[in-house]
């Protein structure tokens, strides 16, 4: 790490033990969605797809727009806000206990999350569980709220390493994090309850524009412009793969 870097950043210890995990290719904040289409080709072309938390089941149409030989599934607890929103019935998606994913082993060949785990009540014991369900070398692709205020029946706000702790944990290899909108984004949008007068204001990552110039005028590179922005990230974007039978070996030996 460059000298003058332990000079900018004051928080050493997070810096050391996320920093393999922060990209070097750009430092631009992302929608999940975009994130997603960076993933896609990396799947077969019929990969089994599973939206954990899946609410209203809205993502199918997300996934078919990206490939269309996508095998979509749901899943989300009975009584959730956003899967009581749901309009009819659908087979394509499952109830669960908030831990137990109805599916068996190595059933999936990506696992999506989108701002979730944040309502968990045992999101250790799910995240294992979600190793479970999926292939040998599949991806878990997800977001997380941060520094979003509470939300929805929000219980566990994630910090950058609480990522690389849990999923660790269960088993995963984190691949990377990245910064979602801003802190300021969604506090705004919740102090002006989503209005649709306020849109442009609540939308725009201040933060983030501040930290841009920062990074410019102290020469970082991209890793360490995202490492400020994930410090002070509403949510926070991940990936992380199950690994393969060959390095499940290599672990075990």
């Amino acid at each position: 790490m460059p000298v003058k870097i332990k000079h900018k950043i004051a928080s050493q210890e997070l810096y050391q033990s996320i920093r393999d995990y922060l990209p070097r290719d750009h430092s631009r904040h992302q929608s999940l969605e975009c994130y997603l289409a960076r993933c896609i080709p990396m799947l077969p072309e019929s990969a089994r797809v599973l939206d954990l938390g899946c609410g209203e089941g809205n993502s199918i149409e997300l996934f078919q727009r990206l490939s269309a030989g996508i095998v979509w599934r749901g899943v989300d607890l009975e009584d959730s806000p956003e899967a009581r929103q749901r309009l009819h019935g659908n087979e394509n998606i499952s109830i669960f206990n908030g831990v137990d994913l109805p599916y068996p082993d190595n059933s999936f060949d990506l696992i999506f999350c989108r701002q979730v785990l944040e309502h968990a009540r045992h999101p250790d014991a799910l995240i294992a569980d979600a190793l479970r369900v999926l292939k040998p070398d599949g991806l878990f692709v997800g977001s997380v709220s941060y520094l979003e205020p509470y939300h929805s029946y929000s219980i566990f706000n994630f910090t950058p390493y609480g990522i690389v702790r849990v999923f660790a944990d269960a088993g995963f290899r984190l691949t990377e994090i990245r910064p979602g909108n801003d802190a300021s984004a969604v506090m705004l949008r919740q102090m002006f309850n989503r209005s649709d007068i306020l849109r442009p204001v609540w939308r725009r990552n201040f933060l983030y524009g501040i930290f841009a110039i920062s990074g410019i005028l102290l020469g970082l590179g991209h890793r360490e412009r995202n490492f400020l922005k994930v410090q002070f990230s509403g949510h926070l974007l991940f990936s992380a793969r199950k690994p393969s039978f060959e390095q499940t070996r290599e672990i075990k030996e």
